[in-house]
C-alpha cells in the first residue's frame, strides 16, 4: 500500500478524492491502492525541558541553562489519537509519500512524524505542488520526488526548530525568573517589537521644528527658492525679508530639461506584499488577509499556494500565461468600457514575470484555471476583496509601462534659483488599468502640473511677481500600521554594516511571509502590542521588555546570522552539528552572564512590567514608571508612606513643551535637574532651558533658569 501523509485533514480530503480513495475511516481515507492520512499541523514537536530531568519541571535560575545534548520528542495530548493511526499506517505500508506544505516547516511536520519511530526501510517519495486544483495535484502524482532530494530542507527546519527551543525556553524562563512576570522571548518576535518601540520612542522624542519656503510666481511658472543646496529657511521674518528683496526682479529660465520615462508595472504578489495591500486598501490585518488567502487556496482553489516569498513565475510556465489571463478578464466585475476596449490584447510577458533564478520553493500567487469558475455571490465580502486584488495585480503586471514626460526647470534670479518640476502622462498603462479595476484614482495633481510649464523656452526672462512665504514644520515618524510593519520585518538588517550578513537578510528580513502574520498577534495577544485603529503601538509592558533586554537578543543581527546560515545548510553548504554548537555556546554565554547579575532595573506592580528609573529624593526607594507617570515604591508602605510622583503631563513642562520620558525622569532623580534644548519660545524663537526639580510635601515643584549654549554637565554625567 502507498500512504499518503497531508498537514490538514481538507488537504487529505482533496487528495483522497483526486485518488479515488473514497472510503473513509477513522483518520484516514482508503482504496485498493492508496492510504490518505493527515497530520494537523504539529503532531510531533521538540519536548518540554521536564523531559530531560525533574529539576527543569520548577523554573529556577540554578537550572539554567537548559542544552540538551539530543532533542526529545513528543506527542502533544490532544493529537494523540491521530498520531496513533499515522504511526498504524506506516507500519503497513511500503512506500510512503510525503503531501504535507511544500516548504521548510511542511518538510519538518512530515519528518518529525516519520522519523519517531525506528522502522524497516521503505520508500519515501515527495508531492511538491503550488495549487490545489485537481489538476496539479494529478501532475504532482505523476512527477513525485524523492524525498532524500529534500534532505538539507530538513536540517534546515530542524535547525530552525532547535535554535529556536534553546532561545525561547532559556530566555523566557531567565528574564522571566529576574523581573518576577512571564516574559516571552523569541528570535523573530523580539527584534520585531524591538522595531515598534525604536519607532515609539522616535515619535515621542521628535520636537517639532518650523521651516519656511519661498514659493516664487512668475506667471507662467510656480517654482520654490534655492540657494545651492538650500530651500528652505529658520526664521520667518529673513524669510519674509528675502521675498520682498526678490520680487519685481526679472528672472532667466537656465534650464529646461524634458524627460521621457517609464513607471514599470508592480511585481506579482508574494504573501508579504498581498498583506501589504489588502491593509492598505482594507485596514485586513496580516492574520486575516493570510486565512482568507488559505481558504481561497485549499477551500476554492482560485489562487495558487500564497505562503510564497516569491513574487515571479518559473518559465514552464509561460505558455499558460495568455489562456489564463483571458479567463481572469473574463471572470473579473469590471467597467462595461473596460471590458470592450479589452486592454490586454498582447500581454507583456517579460522578465518581471518570469525569473527562474528568483522562485525557490514557490512562485508567485496567481489564479488557477478554476478561476472561469468564480461567482462572487458564493463567496464572502473579504474573500471577493483579496481575491480582487490578485486578479487585478495578474492583469496590470501583464499590462504596458506607465509612460510619462517629466520636465525640470530652474529660473536664476542674481544669486538664487527657483526650481520646478512636474509631468505629463503620455500613457497611463497600467496605472489606469488599476486605477479603473480597484477605483483608486492616482496621480491627480499631475494635470496641473503640466499647465504650469506649458509655453516656456530656455533662456525665456520672466519676472519674479510675488514671492510667498510657505509655512511648514517637521514631521515626526508615522507609527508603524500593519502594512509599514510588515516591510519592516522584511527588509529588517538593511542597515547592517556587516556586508555579508546584510546579504543573507535579503528577501528574508525578520521571520518569512508564512511566519509574519503569527509574529504580529503573538505580540498582541502577550499584551506586548495593542491595536488603535491601524496603527499597532508598544504597550509600556512591551517598552520596558526591550528597555531590560540585551543588545544581541532584539538585534536583527542575530537572525541575519541564523538565516544566512540556515540557507547554506538548506543549500547543502551548511553543517547541522556546528550551527547548532555555536547556538548552545551563544545560549550558554548570555544565560550564564545574565543569571548571575544583581542589578535589577524593573518590577512587577499591578500586572504589568514596570521600570525603575531612580531613587526617590525624599525616601530612597525606588521610583518606577507607570503609564501617567513616575511613583514612588514607598506609596504602598502604610507606615511610612511616600507620595513622591512626577506626572508625564505637568503642567508646568508642558507650557514649556517639556513632557517627561524615563530619561529625563531618570535625570531628574540623579541629578535634582535636567537640560532641555531647543524649546521653542512664544515670538518663534528658540531657548535653552535647565529645569530644577523641588520636591515638597505634596507636590514637585518645578523652576527654570535660561541655560547657555554649552552648559557646564554635572559631575559624573
Amino acid at each position: 500500500m502507498k500512504l499518503v501523509i497531508a498537514e490538514k485533514p481538507s488537504v487529505a480530503r482533496d487528495i483522497a478524492r483526486v485518488l479515488g480513495t473514497k472510503t473513509k475511516r477513522d483518520g484516514y481515507y482508503e482504496n485498493n491502492e492508496y492510504l490518505v492520512t493527515w497530520c494537523i499541523g504539529h503532531l510531533v514537536q521538540l519536548a518540554d525541558p521536564e523531559a530531560y530531568g525533574e529539576e527543569y519541571r520548577q523554573w529556577t535560575l540554578a537550572a539554567l541553562p537548559i542544552i540538551p545534548e539530543k532533542f526529545q520528542k513528543e506527542v502533544a495530548v490532544s493529537t494523540q489519537k491521530q498520531f496513533a493511526i499515522v504511526q498504524k499506517l506506516l507500519a503497513q505500508s511500503t512506500e510512503v509519500i510525503c503531501a504535507t506544505d511544500a516548504g521548510r516547516e511542511g518538510q519538518l511536520i512530515f519528518e518529525y512524524v516519520y522519523r519517531f519511530e525506528a522502522r524497516p526501510a521503505q520508500t519515501v517519495k515527495r508531492l511538491w505542488i503550488s495549487s490545489m486544483t485537481d489538476e496539479a495535484i494529478q501532475e504532482g502524482f505523476r512527477n513525485l520526488a524523492d524525498n532524500e532530494q529534500f534532505a538539507n530542507l530538513y536540517e534546515s527546519a530542524r535547525c530552525r526548530s532547535e535554535a529556536d527551543w534553546l532561545v525561547g525556553m532559556n530566555f523566557t524562563r531567565l528574564f522571566t525568573l529576574r523581573y518576577g512576570t512571564k516574559l516571552t522571548v523569541g528570535r523573530v518576535q523580539t527584534p520585531t517589537l524591538a522595531l515598534l518601540v525604536e519607532r515609539h520612542k522616535a515619535i515621542a522624542n521628535f520636537q517639532e521644528k518650523p521651516f519656511y519656503q519661498l514659493e516664487g510666481d512668475f506667471g507662467q511658472v510656480k517654482a520654490i527658492w534655492h540657494r545651492g543646496e538650500v530651500n528652505r529657511l529658520d526664521s520667518k521674518e529673513e524669510a519674509e525679508k528675502l521675498g520682498q528683496t526678490l520680487t519685481g526682479k526679472l528672472g532667466e529660465i537656465t534650464k529646461l530639461e524634458t524627460k521621457r520615462k517609464n513607471e514599470e508595472r508592480p511585481l506579482l504578489f508574494d504573501l508579504t506584499e498581498l498583506q501589504r495591500e489588502a491593509n492598505r486598501r482594507y485596514g485586513y490585518t496580516a492574520q486575516e488577509t493570510l486565512s482568507i488567502a488559505q481558504n481561497l487556496y485549499e477551500k476554492h482553489k482560485y489562487i495558487t499556494y500564497p505562503r510564497t516569498d516569491s513574487r515571479y513565475l518559473t518559465v514552464d510556465m509561460k505558455p499558460k500565461i495568455p489562456a489564463l489571463l483571458q479567463k481572469v478578464w473574463q471572470v473579473l466585475p469590471m467597467p462595461k468600457e473596460v471590458k470592450e476596449k479589452n486592454l490586454l490584447t498582447k500581454p507583456n510577458i517579460d522578465k518581471r514575470i518570469i525569473q527562474d533564478s528568483k522562485v525557490t520553493d514557490h512562485h508567485a500567487i496567481i489564479v488557477t484555471e478554476r478561476i472561469h469558475l468564480y461567482q462572487p455571490q458564493q463567496l464572502t465580502e473579504r474573500e471577493n476583496n483579496v481575491l480582487r486584488l490578485i486578479m487585478v495585480r495578474f492583469i496590470v503586471a501583464l499590462a504596458q509601462k506607465r509612460v510619462y514626460d517629466e520636465t525640470k526647470l530652474e529660473i536664476a534670479v542674481e544669486k538664487d534659483i527657483f526650481k520646478a518640476s512636474g509631468k505629463v502622462v503620455v500613457d497611463e498603462g497600467w496605472a489606469g488599468l488599476e486605477r479603473l479595476l480597484l477605483g483608486k484614482a492616482q496621480q491627480e495633481e499631475e494635470q496641473e502640473e503640466e499647465q504650469l510649464l506649458s509655453g516656456i523656452s530656455l533662456g525665456q526672462k520672466l519676472v519674479l511677481e510675488a514671492v510667498k512665504v510657505l509655512e511648514k514644520k517637521t514631521s515626526p515618524p508615522k507609527p508603524y500600521t500593519e502594512a509599514t510593519l510588515l516591510t519592516a520585518m522584511e527588509k529588517a538588517g538593511k542597515e547592517l554594516e556587516d556586508k555579508e550578513l546584510k546579504e543573507s537578510m535579503k528577501g528574508k528580513g525578520l521571520g518569512t511571509p508564512a511566519t509574519r502574520a503569527g509574529i504580529i498577534e503573538k505580540l498582541i495577544s502577550t499584551g506586548y502590542v495593542e491595536r488603535k485603529k491601524k496603527n499597532l503601538l508598544p504597550t509600556q509592558q512591551g517598552i520596558t521588555f526591550i528597555e531590560l533586554l540585551p543588545q544581541s537578543i532584539k538585534s536583527v543581527e542575530l537572525t541575519a546570522n541564523w538565516e544566512q546560515r540556515l540557507q547554506d545548510i538548506s543549500d547543502g553548504i551548511g553543517s547541522h552539528e556546528e550551527f547548532m554548537q555555536d547556538i548552545r555556546r551563544y545560549v550558554t554565554d548570555l544565560v550564564e552572564e545574565n543569571k548571575n547579575s544583581e542589578q535589577v532595573e524593573a518590577t512587577f506592580r499591578k500586572g504589568v512590567l514596570r521600570k525603575i528609573v531612580g531613587k526617590c529624593p525624599k525616601c530612597g526607594r525606588n521610583v518606577i514608571e507607570s503609564d501617567k507617570s513616575f511613583y514612588c515604591d514607598g506609596f504602598r508602605d502604610e507606615e511610612n508612606k511616600c507620595n513622591f510622583t512626577l506626572w508625564k503631563n505637568n503642567a508646568y513642562l508642558q507650557a514649556r513643551g517639556v513632557t517627561l520620558d524615563a530619561a529625563k525622569a531618570a535625570a531628574l532623580l540623579k541629578y535634582g535637574r535636567m537640560q532641555i534644548n531647543n524649546l521653542k519660545a512664544k515670538n518663534g524663537n528658540t531657548y535653552n532651558g535647565i529645569f530644577y526639580m523641588e520636591p515638597g510635601e505634596k507636590y514637585v515643584n518645578f523652576r527654570m533658569e535660561f541655560a547657555p549654549k554649552t552648559p557646564p554637565q554635572p559631575k559624573g554625567e
